[in-house]
């Protein structure tokens, strides 16, 4: 067991990557300058809200970011990652997908986040944007989620991983 001289908190959030066939639905959070991830590319999501659960948070986060309603019996669960040290606080993130009929976002191309844009996922991992690191890790297993994916994760002061162990379980 490592042993810490401050205690660290949780923070419990969801990370949703909307599709519509191959192309998927990302945020370049760049209007909370010094908020988690800020000039970053990332999916859609945030914090649970006290008391709720992962699925109602991927269903509010879609409706409140972008405008898309996406019932929940839409969202597939594809990994649940705990990721340590880095951050301020510890994170455990639940990684959806969903599916959506239209690119055209219903809010519009910006929220008060960032800017939205359609990305093909053969280049996401390829794209001039900075995307969040654990994105390099797991991408293809989001994408092609025929199973989900556990993952525990040690990331070092600059955010990035610096110890990535994954289990894969079939659906």
């Amino acid at each position: 067991m490592v042993q810490t001289d401050t205690v660290r908190f949780t923070k419990k959030s969801v990370t949703c990557f909307l599709h519509c066939g191959d192309d998927y639905l990302f945020i370049h959070r760049t209007k909370k300058g010094n908020d988690t991830d800020a000039g970053k590319l990332n999916g859609i999501g945030g914090k649970l809200e006290y008391g709720e659960n992962y699925l109602a948070c991927a269903v509010r986060e879609i409706k409140e970011e972008t405008g898309y309603v996406v019932a929940a019996a839409e969202c597939q669960l594809v990994g649940l990652v705990n990721m340590v040290g880095g951050y301020q606080d510890d994170w455990v993130m639940a990684f959806f997908t969903a599916e959506v009929a239209s690119k055209i976002i219903p809010l519009g191309n910006e929220n008060g986040e960032g800017q939205l844009m359609w990305i093909n996922k053969r280049d996401v991992l390829k794209t001039k944007y900075e995307l969040v690191d654990d994105l390099h890790y797991c991408w293809d297993d989001i994408c092609n989620s025929q199973q989900t994916f556990f993952v525990g994760a040690v990331v070092d002061k600059s955010e990035k991983i610096k110890k990535w162990s994954i289990v894969k379980q079939k659906k």
